[in-house]
């Protein structure tokens, strides 16, 4: 018989291939990094064939490791899946796993899921980190929530929000003396002075590319503020970073409505303007097209697409 590869092989190739680390698969996977190393090089020798590139400190797939990857990927999923619906059928609740940004499961999904819960009883639902930026549905999961264009090939989705995003600060940096004069009764921001505070304070950037540079032409700002200071900003990687950073005051940065919101409302960030850039990716709830959705999952693609919320609406004024 043909050489075919371990279970805890596939499952470091997976983790490893997803969060491009020995060090966090071990930490996912509970074993030791030298232990997912030694099943990484023993699988590379047995396939006659580098996986990895491990080179400057990074760990990338190479062309014929992500091929392998993708399609053992497929492989693992069913195994996963088969032996979840054996085990189910001696439990009375269906098990379903959602991977999804933390960001986002704290602040748009957990306030929302309780509806899920309540009129499915018969459904347990886990919620696991979505942190690594690989875009793949991990094995251990039966759909994802991603922040994308579009689904990728071999994928469904439904879009969950579509976001528009604004210009927020902090109003113990809006009272600097140089741009409290812009304050109009103590509180609102004037746009006059919207130039100078955006050439004075640093501009944070998230992982959503190119925001500022596509919201300063939507605002006819492109030419007040000078390209080499949008690269100058600090770049945090999720926006409810971003969003701790303005609430203390360190710069201005660019929030979509479901982030920024509840803040507003409390008074602990300042909308700088009301124009509002439609970003060119939403967050979208995914599973593999290539298996039958069981139940669970059925039915929480329906429950999504009576949720799915636009911030363009608020934009629109609807």
């Amino acid at each position: 018989m043909q050489f075919l590869p371990t279970t805890t092989a596939l499952r470091c190739l997976d983790a490893s291939a997803r969060s491009g680390s020995f060090t966090r698969a071990a930490k996912e996977l509970n074993l030791t990094q030298s232990a997912v190393s030694n099943q990484i090089l023993n699988l590379e020798r047995q396939l006659g064939v580098t996986l990895f590139d491990r080179e400057h400190g990074r760990l990338e797939l190479t062309p014929v490791g992500r091929l392998y990857w993708e399609e053992t990927l497929a492989a693992l999923q069913q195994l996963h899946r088969a032996t979840r619906r054996i085990t189910d059928k001696s439990d009375k609740h269906s098990t379903l796993t959602v991977s999804a940004p933390s960001s986002f499961a704290n602040l748009w999904l957990m306030p929302r899921i309780g509806e899920f819960v309540r009129q499915n009883p018969e459904v347990r639902l886990n919620l696991i980190d979505r942190s690594d930026a690989q875009g793949a549905q991990s094995a251990q999961s039966d759909a994802a929530i991603e922040l994308c264009e579009t689904h990728p090939t071999g994928m469904s989705s439904v879009c969950l929000l579509s976001l528009v995003y604004r210009p927020y600060a902090s109003p113990a940096l809006l009272c600097r003396p140089d741009l409290a004069k812009y304050l109009v009764e103590g509180t609102t921001f004037s746009p006059q002075g919207l130039p100078d505070l955006l050439k004075s304070v640093p501009l944070i950037r998230t992982s959503m590319a190119n925001a500022w540079e596509a919201w300063l032409r939507l605002a006819n700002l492109d030419r007040e503020v000078e390209p080499g200071l949008l690269a100058e900003g600090p770049a945090y990687a999720q926006a409810s970073l971003a969003l701790t950073a303005v609430i203390s005051g360190i710069g201005v940065a660019l929030l979509p409505g479901y982030v920024a919101d509840g803040y507003r409302k409390q008074g602990a960030i300042t909308q700088l303007s009301s124009i509002g850039w439609p970003a060119n990716r939403a967050y979208r709830l995914q599973w593999n097209s290539d298996a039958t959705p069981r139940a669970g999952l059925r039915r929480l693609i329906e429950w999504a697409e009576t949720i799915a919320t636009s911030e363009l609406d608020v934009l629109a004024g609807i």
